[in-house]
């Protein structure tokens, strides 16, 4: 029994340090026409965990594992972007190694009545000029379509005081939405969108 346990252990082990690569080859094993991504959140600019996610990408790609791009959640604060330039900056060299990149689950983050509804419609334009700037940004998804069914707007991670979607809670097009569409009517950088 104990060197069973300890085998496990160390099947354990092997697995946790390589989980990312076996996953993306049983992945392009099970579907050669996927699209293969890694995702994290707060990676938009350049930090330690951006930095961290670049270097497992970069790994990843020398050593010739599938890996099709990088998807940046894009949760942000009303008021408190980032510098645009600084995620164009860091997207790009994720671009740099042949990846795509996406937005997978944006959302403008209004709490507890800090910023004003237009504010939240200028910061999501904002972060989709990122994107639509970048030849290699494939789209861009929100995090939801009410609060109320998002995870942050459950309360799980700060409080039903957030609203961060382009609906409200009865399904009505909320101002941001508007200036989401119209930027992305008027985007036809490399036929992204």
């Amino acid at each position: 029994m104990a060197s069973a346990l300890r085998t496990l252990s160390a099947a354990t082990s092997l697995i946790r340090s390589n989980y990312v690569r076996i996953a993306l080859q049983a992945a392009r094993a099970a579907d050669p026409n996927a699209k293969l991504y890694i995702e994290e959140y707060g990676a938009e600019i350049a930090n330690p965990k951006s930095n961290a996610l670049y270097a497992l990408a970069q790994t990843l790609k020398n050593s010739k594992v599938p890996l099709d791009g990088i998807g940046f959640e894009g949760h942000v604060v009303a008021g408190q972007l980032p510098n645009i330039g600084d995620v164009i900056s860091n997207t790009g060299r994720f671009a740099a190694l042949d990846l795509d990149w996406a937005y997978t689950q944006l959302g403008v983050r209004i709490v507890n009545g800090g910023a004003s509804i237009g504010r939240q419609m200028e910061d999501y334009i904002s972060m989709l000029s990122a994107c639509t700037y970048s030849p290699r940004c494939v789209g861009a998804v929100t995090s939801g379509i009410v609060d109320a069914i998002t995870i942050e707007g459950t309360g799980i991670w700060g409080g039903p005081n957030w609203t961060e979607t382009l609906w409200d809670a009865s399904y009505q097009t909320v101002e941001a939405y508007y200036g989401v569409e119209l930027k992305l009517s008027l985007a036809t950088t490399n036929g992204n969108f």
